[in-house]
């Protein structure tokens, strides 16, 4: 019998799927936005603390991913994530992050979408 084991994550998750466009990209140094064509970065996720995107460029653990995000029909609000994680799938990548510096607005908002889903 195999032995289940507990969710660890504090917050729910929802399937989430959006595309990202523009996004800033900051590692150590160096700050590159992303131009639409040639890299493509997909929410799969979402959760009122964080967020799973798929990309078909690698995300470095610990970058942070700066982008404004609509959630219905709210106004778009400016979300920045710090990655905590990433894999490569098949020829993408996977990688999931924490918000940083929400304001409580925009966790009211990611908040009341979660849970109503």
């Amino acid at each position: 019998m195999q032995k289940m084991t507990p969710e660890k994550r504090k917050y729910a998750r929802i399937d989430f799927d959006c595309e990202i466009l523009y996004p800033t990209i900051v590692y150590m140094d160096k700050k590159n936005t992303l131009m639409e064509g040639t890299y493509h970065l997909n929410t799969i996720d979402l959760s009122e603390a964080g967020m799973c995107m798929q990309s078909n460029f690698p995300i470095l653990r610990d970058s942070f991913v700066s982008f404004y995000l609509r959630i219905e029909d709210n106004l778009p609000f400016k979300a920045l994530i710090k990655i905590q994680w990433n894999t490569k799938a098949g020829s993408n990548y996977i990688c999931g992050g924490e918000f940083i510096a929400l304001n409580q607005e925009d966790i009211n908002i990611l908040r009341k979408y979660v849970n109503c889903k």
